[in-house]
Protein backbone atom coordinates (compact mmCIF):
# COMPACT_ATOMS: atom_id res chain seq x y z
CA UNK A 1 0.00 0.00 0.00
CA UNK A 2 1.50 3.36 -1.06
CA UNK A 3 1.68 6.47 1.10
CA UNK A 4 -1.15 8.15 -0.77
CA UNK A 5 -3.63 5.38 0.06
CA UNK A 6 -2.45 5.26 3.64
CA UNK A 7 -2.96 9.00 3.98
CA UNK A 8 -6.50 8.81 2.56
CA UNK A 9 -7.40 5.99 4.95
CA UNK A 10 -6.03 7.87 7.94
CA UNK A 11 -7.95 11.02 6.98
CA UNK A 12 -11.20 9.07 6.58
CA UNK A 13 -10.61 7.19 9.83
CA UNK A 14 -9.84 10.34 11.76
CA UNK A 15 -12.91 11.98 10.31
CA UNK A 16 -15.12 9.08 11.36
CA UNK A 17 -13.60 9.04 14.83
CA UNK A 18 -14.12 12.78 15.15
CA UNK A 19 -17.73 12.40 14.07
CA UNK A 20 -18.21 9.65 16.62
CA UNK A 21 -16.56 11.73 19.34
CA UNK A 22 -18.92 14.64 18.54
CA UNK A 23 -22.02 12.45 18.65
CA UNK A 24 -24.83 14.16 20.48
CA UNK A 25 -26.92 11.98 22.78
CA UNK A 26 -30.66 12.35 23.09
CA UNK A 27 -32.40 11.36 26.29
CA UNK A 28 -33.38 7.98 24.84
CA UNK A 29 -29.77 7.35 23.75
CA UNK A 30 -28.45 8.29 27.18
CA UNK A 31 -30.83 5.80 28.77
CA UNK A 32 -29.85 3.17 26.18
CA UNK A 33 -26.22 3.61 27.14
CA UNK A 34 -27.02 3.52 30.86
CA UNK A 35 -28.98 0.28 30.56
CA UNK A 36 -26.01 -1.32 28.79
CA UNK A 37 -23.01 0.07 30.66
CA UNK A 38 -23.97 0.95 34.22
CA UNK A 39 -22.27 -1.37 36.73
CA UNK A 40 -25.54 -2.14 38.52
CA UNK A 41 -26.89 -3.77 35.34
CA UNK A 42 -24.35 -6.60 35.47
CA UNK A 43 -24.83 -6.97 39.23
CA UNK A 44 -28.60 -7.23 38.80
CA UNK A 45 -28.29 -9.78 35.98
CA UNK A 46 -25.85 -11.81 38.08
CA UNK A 47 -28.35 -11.84 40.92
CA UNK A 48 -30.95 -13.32 38.56
CA UNK A 49 -28.51 -16.05 37.55
CA UNK A 50 -27.61 -16.67 41.21
CA UNK A 51 -31.30 -17.18 41.98
CA UNK A 52 -31.62 -19.61 39.06
CA UNK A 53 -28.63 -21.60 40.30
CA UNK A 54 -30.23 -21.73 43.74
CA UNK A 55 -33.38 -23.07 42.11
CA UNK A 56 -31.35 -25.79 40.38
CA UNK A 57 -29.79 -26.73 43.70
CA UNK A 58 -33.24 -27.05 45.29
CA UNK A 59 -34.35 -29.36 42.46
CA UNK A 60 -31.18 -31.43 42.77
CA UNK A 61 -32.03 -32.43 46.35
CA UNK A 62 -35.05 -34.36 45.02
CA UNK A 63 -33.10 -36.09 42.24
CA UNK A 64 -31.18 -39.39 42.63
CA UNK A 65 -27.91 -39.02 44.48
CA UNK A 66 -24.86 -41.20 43.70
CA UNK A 67 -21.37 -41.37 45.18
CA UNK A 68 -18.43 -43.71 44.86
CA UNK A 69 -15.92 -44.71 47.54
CA UNK A 70 -12.60 -46.51 47.47
CA UNK A 71 -10.88 -47.50 50.71
CA UNK A 72 -7.49 -49.19 51.03
CA UNK A 73 -6.63 -50.33 54.56
CA UNK A 74 -3.43 -51.71 56.01
CA UNK A 75 -4.31 -53.42 59.29
CA UNK A 76 -1.01 -53.05 61.06
CA UNK A 77 -2.41 -54.89 64.08
CA UNK A 78 -5.66 -56.79 63.76
CA UNK A 79 -8.09 -56.46 66.61
CA UNK A 80 -8.24 -59.46 68.97
CA UNK A 81 -11.61 -60.93 69.86
CA UNK A 82 -11.89 -62.99 73.06
CA UNK A 83 -14.39 -65.83 73.10
CA UNK A 84 -15.34 -66.80 76.70
CA UNK A 85 -14.66 -70.34 77.93
CA UNK A 86 -17.35 -72.89 77.39
CA UNK A 87 -18.49 -71.67 73.95
CA UNK A 88 -15.79 -73.04 71.68
CA UNK A 89 -13.59 -74.72 74.26
CA UNK A 90 -13.14 -75.18 77.99
CA UNK A 91 -10.77 -72.22 77.93
CA UNK A 92 -11.31 -68.76 76.56
CA UNK A 93 -10.11 -68.38 73.01
CA UNK A 94 -8.44 -65.35 71.40
CA UNK A 95 -9.25 -64.86 67.72
CA UNK A 96 -8.20 -62.36 65.04
CA UNK A 97 -10.53 -61.87 62.12
CA UNK A 98 -9.54 -60.43 58.76
CA UNK A 99 -6.42 -59.93 56.70
CA UNK A 100 -3.71 -57.31 56.92
CA UNK A 101 -4.63 -55.65 53.60
CA UNK A 102 -8.26 -54.85 52.90
CA UNK A 103 -9.61 -52.94 49.82
CA UNK A 104 -13.21 -51.84 49.39
CA UNK A 105 -14.91 -50.24 46.38
CA UNK A 106 -18.60 -49.31 46.56
CA UNK A 107 -21.24 -47.12 44.95
CA UNK A 108 -24.00 -45.61 47.10
CA UNK A 109 -27.33 -44.60 45.61
CA UNK A 110 -30.16 -42.72 47.33
CA UNK A 111 -33.48 -41.25 46.27
CA UNK A 112 -35.84 -39.06 48.25
CA UNK A 113 -39.35 -40.50 48.12
CA UNK A 114 -41.06 -37.89 50.26
CA UNK A 115 -39.67 -34.86 52.08
CA UNK A 116 -42.01 -31.90 52.42
CA UNK A 117 -39.20 -29.56 53.43
CA UNK A 118 -37.39 -30.25 50.15
CA UNK A 119 -40.61 -29.74 48.18
CA UNK A 120 -41.06 -26.35 49.85
CA UNK A 121 -37.44 -25.46 49.05
CA UNK A 122 -38.23 -26.03 45.36
CA UNK A 123 -41.18 -23.63 45.63
CA UNK A 124 -38.95 -21.11 47.39
CA UNK A 125 -36.38 -21.38 44.61
CA UNK A 126 -39.00 -20.53 41.99
CA UNK A 127 -40.15 -17.48 43.95
CA UNK A 128 -36.55 -16.33 44.47
CA UNK A 129 -36.07 -16.30 40.70
CA UNK A 130 -39.20 -14.15 40.35
CA UNK A 131 -37.90 -11.81 43.05
CA UNK A 132 -34.55 -11.47 41.28
CA UNK A 133 -36.26 -10.72 37.96
CA UNK A 134 -38.46 -8.04 39.52
CA UNK A 135 -35.41 -6.55 41.26
CA UNK A 136 -33.68 -6.49 37.88
CA UNK A 137 -36.65 -4.58 36.46
CA UNK A 138 -36.57 -2.30 39.48
CA UNK A 139 -32.91 -1.56 38.83
CA UNK A 140 -33.67 -0.70 35.20
CA UNK A 141 -36.38 1.69 36.36
CA UNK A 142 -33.94 3.36 38.77
CA UNK A 143 -31.45 3.78 35.92
CA UNK A 144 -34.15 5.32 33.69
CA UNK A 145 -35.23 7.67 36.48
CA UNK A 146 -31.71 8.75 37.52
CA UNK A 147 -30.48 9.20 33.95
CA UNK A 148 -33.55 11.22 32.95
CA UNK A 149 -33.25 13.42 36.03
CA UNK A 150 -29.57 14.10 35.35
CA UNK A 151 -30.27 14.71 31.66
CA UNK A 152 -32.99 17.27 32.41
CA UNK A 153 -30.67 19.05 34.81
CA UNK A 154 -28.01 19.37 32.09
CA UNK A 155 -30.61 20.72 29.67
CA UNK A 156 -31.78 23.32 32.17
CA UNK A 157 -28.25 24.58 32.81
CA UNK A 158 -27.60 24.71 29.07
CA UNK A 159 -30.72 26.81 28.66
CA UNK A 160 -29.61 29.03 31.52
CA UNK A 161 -26.29 29.52 29.76
CA UNK A 162 -28.02 30.31 26.47
CA UNK A 163 -30.34 32.83 28.11
CA UNK A 164 -27.52 34.52 30.00
CA UNK A 165 -25.38 34.65 26.86
CA UNK A 166 -28.23 36.36 25.02
CA UNK A 167 -28.62 38.84 27.89
CA UNK A 168 -24.90 39.60 27.88
CA UNK A 169 -24.95 40.30 24.14
CA UNK A 170 -27.92 42.61 24.66
CA UNK A 171 -26.15 44.42 27.51
CA UNK A 172 -23.01 44.86 25.44
CA UNK A 173 -24.92 46.34 22.52
CA UNK A 174 -26.77 48.69 24.84
CA UNK A 175 -23.52 49.63 26.57
CA UNK A 176 -21.95 50.52 23.22
CA UNK A 177 -24.94 52.72 22.35
CA UNK A 178 -24.84 54.48 25.74
CA UNK A 179 -21.11 54.92 25.51
CA UNK A 180 -21.51 56.77 22.21
CA UNK A 181 -24.34 58.84 23.67
CA UNK A 182 -22.24 59.63 26.73
CA UNK A 183 -19.38 60.86 24.55
CA UNK A 184 -21.85 63.09 22.70
CA UNK A 185 -23.19 64.36 26.00
CA UNK A 186 -26.71 63.01 25.61
CA UNK A 187 -26.41 60.24 28.22
CA UNK A 188 -25.45 60.26 31.88
CA UNK A 189 -22.39 58.47 33.20
CA UNK A 190 -24.45 56.86 35.98
CA UNK A 191 -26.67 55.21 33.34
CA UNK A 192 -23.58 53.83 31.68
CA UNK A 193 -22.35 52.47 35.02
CA UNK A 194 -25.72 50.86 35.75
CA UNK A 195 -25.61 48.94 32.48
CA UNK A 196 -22.03 47.96 33.23
CA UNK A 197 -23.08 46.58 36.62
CA UNK A 198 -25.84 44.55 34.99
CA UNK A 199 -23.37 43.27 32.40
CA UNK A 200 -20.83 42.20 35.02
CA UNK A 201 -23.55 40.55 37.07
CA UNK A 202 -24.75 38.57 34.05
CA UNK A 203 -21.17 37.51 33.25
CA UNK A 204 -20.69 36.30 36.82
CA UNK A 205 -23.95 34.36 36.66
CA UNK A 206 -22.82 32.82 33.36
CA UNK A 207 -19.55 31.62 34.92
CA UNK A 208 -21.41 30.20 37.90
CA UNK A 209 -23.95 28.48 35.64
CA UNK A 210 -21.15 27.04 33.49
CA UNK A 211 -19.64 25.46 36.61
CA UNK A 212 -23.01 23.99 37.60
CA UNK A 213 -23.44 22.76 34.03
CA UNK A 214 -20.12 20.90 34.18
CA UNK A 215 -21.08 19.35 37.51
CA UNK A 216 -24.46 18.29 36.11
CA UNK A 217 -22.71 16.78 33.08
CA UNK A 218 -20.39 14.80 35.37
CA UNK A 219 -23.40 13.55 37.28
CA UNK A 220 -25.01 12.43 34.01
CA UNK A 221 -21.83 10.57 33.02
CA UNK A 222 -21.87 8.80 36.37
CA UNK A 223 -25.52 7.82 35.94
CA UNK A 224 -24.76 6.51 32.45
CA UNK A 225 -21.67 4.55 33.49
CA UNK A 226 -19.39 6.75 31.39
CA UNK A 227 -15.86 7.58 32.62
CA UNK A 228 -15.91 11.04 34.18
CA UNK A 229 -13.02 12.19 31.99
CA UNK A 230 -14.82 11.24 28.78
CA UNK A 231 -16.51 13.69 26.42
CA UNK A 232 -20.30 13.83 26.34
CA UNK A 233 -22.43 16.06 24.13
CA UNK A 234 -26.15 16.47 24.78
CA UNK A 235 -28.58 16.95 21.94
CA UNK A 236 -30.54 20.12 22.63
CA UNK A 237 -31.63 20.78 19.05
CA UNK A 238 -35.16 19.72 19.93
CA UNK A 239 -37.45 21.86 22.01
CA UNK A 240 -36.93 20.28 25.40
CA UNK A 241 -40.03 22.03 26.70
CA UNK A 242 -41.87 19.36 24.70
CA UNK A 243 -41.23 17.09 27.69
CA UNK A 244 -43.59 19.38 29.59
CA UNK A 245 -46.75 18.25 27.86
CA UNK A 246 -50.21 18.21 29.36
CA UNK A 247 -50.29 15.25 31.77
CA UNK A 248 -52.67 12.41 31.03
CA UNK A 249 -54.39 11.09 34.14
CA UNK A 250 -54.63 7.29 34.22
CA UNK A 251 -56.21 4.65 36.43
CA UNK A 252 -53.84 3.48 39.15
CA UNK A 253 -52.81 -0.18 38.99
CA UNK A 254 -50.85 -1.79 41.85
CA UNK A 255 -49.57 -4.61 39.65
CA UNK A 256 -47.38 -2.22 37.65
CA UNK A 257 -45.31 -1.30 40.70
CA UNK A 258 -42.16 -3.30 41.32
CA UNK A 259 -42.15 -2.35 45.02
CA UNK A 260 -45.64 -3.72 45.45
CA UNK A 261 -44.82 -6.89 43.49
CA UNK A 262 -41.83 -7.53 45.74
CA UNK A 263 -44.05 -7.16 48.82
CA UNK A 264 -46.52 -9.67 47.37
CA UNK A 265 -43.73 -12.16 46.68
CA UNK A 266 -42.41 -11.68 50.19
CA UNK A 267 -45.82 -12.72 51.54
CA UNK A 268 -45.66 -15.89 49.42
CA UNK A 269 -42.12 -16.60 50.58
CA UNK A 270 -43.05 -16.22 54.24
CA UNK A 271 -46.04 -18.49 53.74
CA UNK A 272 -43.82 -21.21 52.27
CA UNK A 273 -41.33 -20.69 55.08
CA UNK A 274 -44.12 -21.27 57.60
CA UNK A 275 -45.13 -24.44 55.76
CA UNK A 276 -41.52 -25.60 55.80
CA UNK A 277 -41.33 -25.17 59.57
CA UNK A 278 -44.53 -27.18 59.94
CA UNK A 279 -43.08 -29.87 57.68
CA UNK A 280 -40.42 -30.52 60.31
CA UNK A 281 -43.06 -32.59 62.17
CA UNK A 282 -43.62 -34.85 59.14
CA UNK A 283 -41.62 -38.01 58.39
CA UNK A 284 -39.10 -38.11 55.55
CA UNK A 285 -38.91 -41.23 53.39
CA UNK A 286 -35.77 -42.16 51.45
CA UNK A 287 -34.60 -45.21 49.53
CA UNK A 288 -30.96 -46.28 49.37
CA UNK A 289 -28.74 -48.91 47.78
CA UNK A 290 -25.09 -49.95 47.87
CA UNK A 291 -23.13 -52.00 45.36
CA UNK A 292 -19.56 -52.88 46.27
CA UNK A 293 -16.53 -55.12 45.97
CA UNK A 294 -14.08 -56.15 48.62
CA UNK A 295 -10.69 -57.82 48.43
CA UNK A 296 -8.19 -58.77 51.14
CA UNK A 297 -4.98 -60.71 51.57
CA UNK A 298 -1.97 -61.00 53.82
CA UNK A 299 0.27 -59.82 50.96
CA UNK A 300 -0.17 -56.37 49.48
CA UNK A 301 0.55 -57.57 45.94
CA UNK A 302 -2.32 -60.09 46.12
CA UNK A 303 -4.83 -57.80 47.83
CA UNK A 304 -6.14 -56.50 44.47
CA UNK A 305 -6.79 -59.86 42.83
CA UNK A 306 -9.36 -61.62 44.98
CA UNK A 307 -12.54 -59.50 44.85
CA UNK A 308 -15.85 -60.37 46.50
CA UNK A 309 -18.92 -58.38 45.53
CA UNK A 310 -21.82 -57.49 47.79
CA UNK A 311 -24.93 -55.28 47.60
CA UNK A 312 -28.05 -54.23 49.48
CA UNK A 313 -31.10 -51.98 49.09
CA UNK A 314 -33.47 -50.50 51.62
CA UNK A 315 -35.92 -47.81 52.65
CA UNK A 316 -35.51 -45.44 55.58
CA UNK A 317 -38.17 -43.45 57.36
CA UNK A 318 -37.04 -40.58 59.57
CA UNK A 319 -39.75 -39.74 62.11
CA UNK A 320 -39.19 -36.61 64.26
CA UNK A 321 -40.23 -37.26 67.84
CA UNK A 322 -38.92 -34.57 70.18
CA UNK A 323 -36.61 -31.59 69.67
CA UNK A 324 -36.88 -29.78 72.93
CA UNK A 325 -39.78 -27.61 71.65
CA UNK A 326 -37.45 -26.08 69.05
CA UNK A 327 -39.66 -26.98 66.09
CA UNK A 328 -42.79 -25.65 67.81
CA UNK A 329 -41.04 -22.36 68.51
CA UNK A 330 -39.90 -22.10 64.87
CA UNK A 331 -43.47 -22.63 63.66
CA UNK A 332 -44.76 -19.88 65.96
CA UNK A 333 -41.98 -17.55 64.81
CA UNK A 334 -42.73 -18.22 61.13
CA UNK A 335 -46.45 -17.56 61.68
CA UNK A 336 -45.67 -14.15 63.17
CA UNK A 337 -43.28 -13.35 60.33
CA UNK A 338 -45.94 -14.30 57.79
CA UNK A 339 -48.50 -12.15 59.58
CA UNK A 340 -46.08 -9.19 59.51
CA UNK A 341 -45.56 -9.72 55.77
CA UNK A 342 -49.31 -9.55 55.13
CA UNK A 343 -49.58 -6.41 57.27
CA UNK A 344 -46.67 -4.83 55.38
CA UNK A 345 -48.41 -5.62 52.10
CA UNK A 346 -51.48 -3.71 53.25
CA UNK A 347 -49.27 -0.82 54.33
CA UNK A 348 -47.53 -0.94 50.94
CA UNK A 349 -50.90 -0.65 49.18
CA UNK A 350 -51.77 2.46 51.16
CA UNK A 351 -48.29 3.91 50.71
CA UNK A 352 -48.23 3.32 46.95
CA UNK A 353 -51.70 4.82 46.51
CA UNK A 354 -50.75 7.85 48.62
CA UNK A 355 -47.53 8.31 46.66
CA UNK A 356 -49.46 8.14 43.39
CA UNK A 357 -52.08 10.67 44.56
CA UNK A 358 -49.37 13.08 45.75
CA UNK A 359 -47.39 12.70 42.53
CA UNK A 360 -50.53 13.30 40.46
CA UNK A 361 -51.38 16.48 42.38
CA UNK A 362 -47.76 17.68 42.25
CA UNK A 363 -47.70 17.10 38.50
CA UNK A 364 -50.83 19.14 37.90
CA UNK A 365 -49.55 21.90 40.17
CA UNK A 366 -46.16 21.91 38.43
CA UNK A 367 -47.82 22.03 35.01
CA UNK A 368 -50.03 24.98 35.97
CA UNK A 369 -47.02 26.77 37.44
CA UNK A 370 -45.03 26.12 34.28
CA UNK A 371 -47.78 27.42 31.99
CA UNK A 372 -48.27 30.49 34.19
CA UNK A 373 -44.54 31.28 34.21
CA UNK A 374 -44.38 30.70 30.46
CA UNK A 375 -47.12 33.28 29.91
CA UNK A 376 -45.40 35.67 32.32
CA UNK A 377 -42.13 35.24 30.44
CA UNK A 378 -43.78 36.04 27.11
CA UNK A 379 -45.41 39.11 28.63
CA UNK A 380 -42.21 40.27 30.35
CA UNK A 381 -40.28 39.83 27.11
CA UNK A 382 -42.87 41.86 25.21
CA UNK A 383 -42.77 44.68 27.79
CA UNK A 384 -38.96 44.64 27.88
CA UNK A 385 -38.66 44.87 24.10
CA UNK A 386 -40.95 47.90 24.02
CA UNK A 387 -39.18 49.62 26.94
CA UNK A 388 -35.75 48.87 25.46
CA UNK A 389 -36.75 50.38 22.13
CA UNK A 390 -38.29 53.39 23.85
CA UNK A 391 -35.20 53.90 25.97
CA UNK A 392 -32.90 53.84 22.97
CA UNK A 393 -35.12 56.51 21.37
CA UNK A 394 -35.04 58.54 24.55
CA UNK A 395 -38.74 58.04 25.28
CA UNK A 396 -38.19 55.97 28.47
CA UNK A 397 -36.05 56.48 31.54
CA UNK A 398 -33.22 54.30 32.73
CA UNK A 399 -35.22 53.35 35.82
CA UNK A 400 -38.04 52.08 33.61
CA UNK A 401 -35.61 50.09 31.53
CA UNK A 402 -33.87 48.55 34.57
CA UNK A 403 -37.20 47.76 36.21
CA UNK A 404 -38.47 45.92 33.15
CA UNK A 405 -35.08 44.28 32.66
CA UNK A 406 -35.16 42.94 36.23
CA UNK A 407 -38.73 41.73 35.71
CA UNK A 408 -37.63 39.88 32.56
CA UNK A 409 -34.69 38.23 34.33
CA UNK A 410 -36.98 37.11 37.18
CA UNK A 411 -39.48 35.77 34.66
CA UNK A 412 -36.72 33.87 32.88
CA UNK A 413 -35.53 32.35 36.16
CA UNK A 414 -39.05 31.43 37.26
CA UNK A 415 -39.77 29.88 33.87
CA UNK A 416 -36.66 27.72 33.91
CA UNK A 417 -37.23 26.65 37.51
CA UNK A 418 -40.87 25.75 36.84
CA UNK A 419 -39.92 23.83 33.69
CA UNK A 420 -37.33 21.79 35.59
CA UNK A 421 -39.78 21.23 38.45
CA UNK A 422 -42.36 19.95 35.99
CA UNK A 423 -39.86 17.56 34.38
CA UNK A 424 -39.01 16.11 37.78
CA UNK A 425 -42.69 15.96 38.75
CA UNK A 426 -43.41 14.04 35.55
CA UNK A 427 -40.64 11.57 36.33
CA UNK A 428 -42.02 11.09 39.84
CA UNK A 429 -45.49 10.62 38.39
CA UNK A 430 -44.27 7.97 35.92
CA UNK A 431 -42.43 6.25 38.76
CA UNK A 432 -45.43 6.36 41.11
CA UNK A 433 -47.65 4.60 38.58
CA UNK A 434 -44.96 2.12 37.48
CA UNK A 435 -44.68 3.30 33.87
CA UNK A 436 -41.04 4.43 33.62
CA UNK A 437 -40.37 1.68 31.08
CA UNK A 438 -43.32 2.86 28.98
CA UNK A 439 -41.99 6.42 29.23
CA UNK A 440 -38.60 5.21 27.99
CA UNK A 441 -40.11 3.23 25.10
CA UNK A 442 -42.11 6.29 24.03
CA UNK A 443 -38.87 8.28 23.95
CA UNK A 444 -37.32 5.69 21.66
CA UNK A 445 -40.22 5.82 19.22
CA UNK A 446 -40.24 9.62 19.07
CA UNK A 447 -36.52 10.32 19.07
Amino acid sequence: MNWYKKTVILVLLSGSLSAYAQKEYSLAECIDYSLSHHASVDISKNNVQIAKEGQHQAYSLYLPQASGTFNMTDNLQLQTTVVPAGILSPKEVELKFGKQYNNVVNIDLSQTIYDQAKINNIKTGRLNVEVAKIQNKQNDESIIYNTSQAYFQVLIYKEYESTLTTNIISYKKLYQILELQYKKGVALEIDLDRIKVSLKSAEYQLNETATQHRNALSNLKFRMGLPLDSTLHINDSNDFSSYASLPQIVVFDFNRLTDYSLNKLNVDLQKINMQTKKAAFLPAVNSFARFGNQSYDEAFSNSFSNWKDYSYIGVSVNIPIFSGMRRSSQVKESKLTYKNATENLELAESSCKLRFDNAEKSLLTAYNSYMSNKDNLDLAQKIYDKTNLSYQKGAASMSDFLSDDTALKNAQTNYMNSLFSYMLAKLDYEKSKGTLSIFYNQLKTTK
